[in-house]
């Protein structure tokens, strides 16, 4: 989505407009947070059911390859629920296989943030990623920063 494009949806929904917190114009990011905003409002169980996370996994396979870098240095204009919502899509959603490395890593470097406007920790519960794929220190760090007593409670907590 160009950064006109995306000037344009904003103008279609006073909420877009008051909710917007992207300072990107890179088209592919714009693709991303275009998608949150238009969709951050609706009924929380249409997002634990992953219809909007496989929505925005599909974006990301269809990005450049470094779309997380990207991504990365724009999230910190977003709200804590939009972040949230990217949160929930890095760890649940149909693709459980893929990048799987990079998004533990994407998720991970989100609590550096210390945001007061997030539970990142929720987030993991409501996991569907294929943990068993991840390197094993990026799972230490993980168990580490969720609190887990070891990888394998880590492991075991699906």
């Amino acid at each position: 989505m160009t950064k006109t494009a995306f000037e344009k949806l904003l103008q279609q929904n006073e909420i877009y407009l008051k909710n917007n917190c992207t300072k990107s114009f890179d088209d592919q990011v714009l693709n991303i947070y275009a998608y949150i905003l238009q969709n951050e409002n609706r009924d929380s169980d249409w997002w634990i059911e992953d219809h909007g996370t496989n929505d925005i996994m599909r974006i990301i396979q269809k990005s450049d390859e470094d779309i997380f870098d990207r991504v990365k240095k724009d999230i910190p204009n977003w709200s804590g629920e939009q972040i949230e919502l990217f949160a929930r899509t890095l760890l649940s959603n149909d693709f459980k296989d893929y990048k799987v490395n990079e998004r533990i890593e994407f998720y991970l470097n989100l609590f550096e943030m210390q945001r007061t406007d997030l539970d990142l920790y929720d987030v993991f519960y409501n996991k569907f990623i294929n943990l068993k794929l991840a390197k094993e220190e990026l799972l230490r760090k993980l168990a580490e920063k969720l609190k887990f007593k070891s990888l394998d409670e880590l492991l075991n907590s699906a």
